[in-house]
């Protein structure tokens, strides 16, 4: 008990440590789906952004009626 106190930092209570798949998800899956998720938000609003540039405005002279 006494080795325990003095090997851990002042104040520290560490806890149990992490299984093998709780560590893989919090430390790979988590962080790896956040930025896929992201990724895809930006890449579709600049394809949002491209569509409505892309678009020619209705105009009389443009325009052809039938």
């Amino acid at each position: 008990m006494l080795i325990e106190l003095a090997l851990n930092e002042d104040g520290a209570m560490p806890g149990e440590p992490l299984g093998f798949l709780e560590g893989f998800f919090w430390f790979f899956v988590t962080p790896v789906s956040i930025t896929l998720l992201i990724w895809v938000l930006v890449v579709a609003l600049e394809n949002v952004k491209e569509s409505k540039a892309n678009r020619t405005p209705s105009d009389v002279l443009t325009r052809i009626d039938e």
